[in-house]
């Protein structure tokens, strides 16, 4: 066992909150476990990241083999990257932007989603925004 753990959820805040070199070692630090790991950046218009979303990290977890193209593993991804998106979406109505990075982590049982990043509804108001989800594979 590595010094992270099994615990994804831990591993997935972890990452999506690295720079590059953290992100690597973690790779790293990995590498030899059931732990597997898929990274992704959404950005721009909370319309145009709501509509994208999802879809981009379905498309990120099977690209980076964390999931198979089942649907129950496809299903864990929509509904812990909705959790995760519900809390990095600002409260009030309006048009912010977001700029986030997004870790998608999984150990063969549970995946973890974890979104992080800055939003703004004007260059003076950015800040930090954090989401998680997870959901049994």
């Amino acid at each position: 066992m590595n010094k992270l753990g099994n615990r994804i959820g831990k591993v997935a805040m972890m990452v999506a909150m690295s720079s590059d070199e953290d992100e690597a070692g973690f790779r790293e630090k990995l590498a030899t476990g059931p732990i597997k790991i898929a990274v992704t950046y959404v950005s721009g218009p909370l319309g145009f990241v709501r509509k994208n979303f999802v879809k981009t990290l379905v498309g990120s977890a099977l690209h980076g083999e964390v999931i198979s193209k089942t649907g129950g593993q496809i299903h864990a991804v929509v509904h812990a990257g909705l959790e995760a998106f519900h809390g990095v979406t600002p409260l009030i109505s309006g048009e912010c932007s977001l700029k986030l990075k997004v870790a998608i982590v999984q150990d063969g049982s549970w995946l973890a989603v974890a979104a992080y990043g800055e939003s703004a509804f004007h260059p003076e108001t950015n800040h930090e925004r954090f989401g998680f989800g997870m959901m049994h594979v």
